[in-house]
């Protein structure tokens, strides 16, 4: 892997000292399968009607981005205007419901609102395949299976600790409501990988991290990274809610319960 420089191709990467910007880099390390792939996912629809329009789970020309890390990639959804208002309200009308509102701590990544496949909604049911398609694709397979899923709702004050995902080959992130920019916080609500297995995060010393690397993620933008990488979430400091969603997925179903990944 090519290293990363502020006036590379790597797409937003922020350094923890001195801060800088960079942009994604397509020769950045590939996860094997990431573009060879061609098989047809068994499980995974082709398409979703939204609000009676058949809407495709992978656009043609949908393109991944690999960014300054092994096996990491993004890809932004262009069509993402006609779905995100419908499923925000959703997820926000949900997270009263006890049935899917799960609450852990202030650092435990804001209020999560678990299950989106099970919403009964069509704008949650095509992100929850487009997650899934991006996951076959980026492991080189013709099927995946989702073991855990959930939206976060952060409010101001929220924030995830640094910490991997346990159950998981790979993880995916959506980004749905950026929420608002904090004018004194660039790092506000941004999700940052904090690894010393990254190369990226070690510039001067092999294992000693001295640099985040902080993808870039817009609105409509699917993020996969391997689940053993730690990842955090800065605090928010905006006034509407900031809205992701996550998923942990493998190749197989796994023994147990989902919850021996995140409760004790």
């Amino acid at each position: 892997m090519r290293r990363t420089t502020a006036g590379s191709s790597i797409r937003a990467i922020t350094r923890i000292c001195p801060p800088a910007l960079a942009r994604r880099n397509s020769s950045a390390a590939q996860w094997v399968g990431i573009i060879t792939l061609r098989g047809l996912q068994r499980m995974i629809p082709e398409k979703i009607s939204v609000e009676g329009k058949e809407i495709p789970v992978w656009p043609a020309g949908q393109k991944i981005e690999l960014l300054a890390a092994p096996n990491m990639g993004v890809t932004d959804f262009e069509d993402c205007d006609l779905y995100h208002p419908r499923l925000a309200g959703k997820i926000l009308e949900l997270e009263r419901d006890p049935r899917f509102h799960d609450w852990i701590f202030k650092g435990g990544c804001g209020t999560k609102v678990r299950d989106p496949h099970e919403w009964q909604c069509a704008e949650a049911n095509l992100i929850h395949a487009r997650a899934m398609r991006l996951a076959a694709k980026a492991l080189g397979a013709a099927d995946v299976v989702v073991d855990d899923c959930w939206a976060n709702v952060y409010r101001k004050g929220n924030y995830c600790m640094a910490h991997s995902h346990e159950r998981s080959m790979a993880s995916v992130v959506y980004l749905l409501d950026p929420g608002d920019p904090a004018a004194d916080d660039p790092a506000s609500g941004r999700l940052s990988f904090c690894d010393p297995r990254i190369p990226f995060c070690c510039p001067r010393e092999q294992g000693r991290m001295t640099q985040l690397l902080m993808p870039e993620l817009r609105p409509g933008s699917l993020l996969i990274f391997p689940s053993e990488l730690v990842h955090t979430v800065h605090p928010y400091g905006g006034e509407r809610p900031r809205i992701t969603m996550s998923w942990n997925i493998n190749l197989e179903k796994l023994p147990g319960n989902r919850s021996d990944g995140w409760k004790r």
